[in-house]
This record gives C-alpha cells, sequence and structure tokens, in this order.
C-alpha cells in the first residue's frame, strides 16, 4: 500500500509601510519555509525581514532587499515573525504554518 505524503500546511499575509508612497510587503510560512518579499510598488527605504521559531527558539532576523527568506530543512518551523524594517516603527506579523 502505497501512503501519500502529508499536506504541507501555510500561511500568509500581506500589509502596506506607510511612506510618502507606500510600500506592499507579503509574508509567506510553510513548514520549512518562511519568507518577507518587499515589492516594487512604493518608495519605502529598508529591507525585508524574517525570522522563524523551531524547536521553541527564535533564530536570528534575516533580511534582504527583496525576499527574505530563513529555511528549515529538517525541523518543522513553529512560527515566524516578518517585518518591513529594522526600526521601532516596523510593523510585525506572526504566522504559523
Amino acid at each position: 500500500m502505497l501512503a501519500a505524503a502529508p499536506a504541507t500546511a501555510d500561511d500568509s499575509d500581506s500589509w502596506k509601510r506607510n511612506c510618502s508612497d507606500d510600500t506592499t510587503y507579503k509574508a509567506k510560512v510553510t513548514d520549512h519555509v518562511a519568507t518577507t518579499t518587499k515589492e516594487s510598488d512604493g518608495d519605502c527605504a529598508g529591507h525585508a525581514w524574517v525570522r522563524i521559531k523551531v524547536q521553541g527558539k527564535w533564530g536570528k532576523w534575516g533580511d534582504s532587499n527583496s525576499t527574505a527568506t530563513k529555511r528549515s530543512p529538517i525541523y518543522k518551523i513553529e512560527e515566524s515573525e516578518h517585518k518591513d524594517c529594522n526600526c521601532s516603527s516596523a510593523n510585525v506579523v506572526t504566522l504559523e504554518p
């Protein structure tokens, strides 16, 4: 008897950062990959940021001027956090796969 692979859960969200010309950010998490993408539709400075929680511990933030990615190839991601700048006014989104 063949067994099908389990379905991968995922979650996503999007928001706009308030600048003179607002920029859209998109967050996504699956069991093993989390991403934050900064769209090119506005003029906000800064990067997209992401970090993941694996085995009860938060990892370091990673950033990119386009798509920030964090992977956990072996252990399942428990939660992910996504933000639109490394500043006190950052919008932070938390997702669970």
